[in-house]
């Protein structure tokens, strides 16, 4: 028992990086329950509580003080476009679909279905032949990203 406290300690008082309107203790059930000044005890407490698992589901559905994912960089969205480019192909080419939801996921964008009507009416710009690669794709869809969801990566 001592030894999980020192280990929950540590990584409170290492985690200032992290530190945002919840605390080093990270976002959480524990972050609403130990809301207010952040004390190093408060921490331990909201970390500790963050440790029964709620943590993992309020990252995951963006509660409990747990925001959605930031967007991410341009080479993130190279790397999904590459790994995911014959499906995406399909999906732009009908506006919705999987690949065109975790798209919107990378680029932050809220509203998934306009995004997907947006890349099929650029399928030929996002998609000009069979041998485009996905640097030409990704910058492709940065422009249409950057007009509906109002995103710039």
């Amino acid at each position: 028992m001592r030894k999980l406290l020192f280990v929950v300690a540590a990584l409170v008082m290492t985690s200032s990086a992290f530190a945002a309107k919840y605390g080093s203790a990270g976002c959480g059930l524990g972050s609403m329950i130990f809301e207010g000044d952040q004390t190093w005890w408060k921490q331990v407490l909201a970390a500790t509580t963050n440790g029964t698992g709620v943590q993992t589901i309020g990252i995951s559905l963006g509660t409990s003080n747990c925001d959605s994912p930031a967007p991410l960089k341009i080479g993130q969205a190279e790397a999904y476009v590459e790994a995911n480019k014959v499906a995406l192909a399909n999906d732009i080419a009908r506006g919705n679909g999987e690949t065109i939801v975790g798209l919107s996921k990378v680029y932050g964008c809220a509203n998934t279905t306009e995004f997907g009507r947006a890349l099929k009416s650029n399928y030929t710009m996002i998609f000009p032949n069979t041998t485009a690669d996905s640097k030409e794709i990704t910058h492709s869809i940065n422009t249409v990203a950057s007009t509906t969801c109002n995103t710039q990566i």
